[in-house]
């Protein structure tokens, strides 16, 4: 006789999506906006009694919306990442229309409007640096949105300076790599000014791409 196959998992399944089908629409946001309260609050050491205690629920109940410490780590990344690239492409639209050609402008800007959203939200940044190492997955995430943004304003430059626009996606990565942990560094120590982490940032790029753009050949 054919063996029964095990359902366990599937009526589980189904019970989980039975579940989150009743939720009352928003619920989800309200305690991610619990948990940035206790964040902010307390630091990167928050934990998720104390989120789940901010929210008037259980950690369980916590549980069934972000499966676990990791999954809530990564909705936090993805409402940072959506804030950030937003604010990265209006800075970066109003550089290049402003600097036209200007590759320094249009970089001092977009490392500028890194800092100060690391600024305007230091517990949650620390939170995510400190939580989510390089190779978790919502802070790759991050890096390649926020990445994207840039590379198509690297691509766009060169081009209109006659540089090969070919190393775009590479240089947008080192970028975004280096305003991160230098960045993550500012916010533990504040050891200079925003200003002076800016302009610092921006002469390393600048200079940095500047040596190391190609011109294009003749066909």
């Amino acid at each position: 006789m054919t063996p029964m196959p095990d359902l366990t998992d599937t009526v589980a399944a189904a019970a989980v999506v039975a579940r989150t089908s009743r939720r009352p629409p928003g619920r989800r946001e309200a305690l991610l906006a619990a948990a940035l309260d206790v964040i902010r609050r307390v630091g990167t050491s928050a934990s998720m009694d104390e989120m789940a205690a901010e929210a008037g629920i259980t950690k369980p109940v916590l549980y069934r919306y972000f499966r676990d410490r990791d999954g809530l780590i990564t909705a936090l990344a993805d409402q940072f990442a959506d804030v950030l690239v937003a604010r990265l492409q209006l800075a970066l639209r109003d550089a290049a229309r402003a600097t036209q050609t200007d590759a320094d402008g249009v970089i001092h800007r977009a490392i500028e409007s890194y800092v100060g959203f690391i600024e305007e939200d230091p517990a949650l940044y620390g939170f995510l640096t400190q939580h989510a190492p390089p190779e978790h997955p919502a802070l790759i995430a991050v890096i390649e949105r926020v990445a994207g943004a840039i590379a198509g304003v690297i691509r766009d430059n060169f081009t209109a300076q006659g540089f090969d626009p070919r190393p775009a996606v590479t240089f947008a990565h080192g970028i975004v790599g280096m305003v991160h942990l230098a960045g993550a560094s500012w916010a533990r120590n504040r050891d200079i000014s925003r200003e002076e982490l800016v302009d610092d940032l921006t002469a390393l790029v600048s200079r940095g791409l500047t040596g190391a753009a190609t011109p294009l050949q003749p066909r």
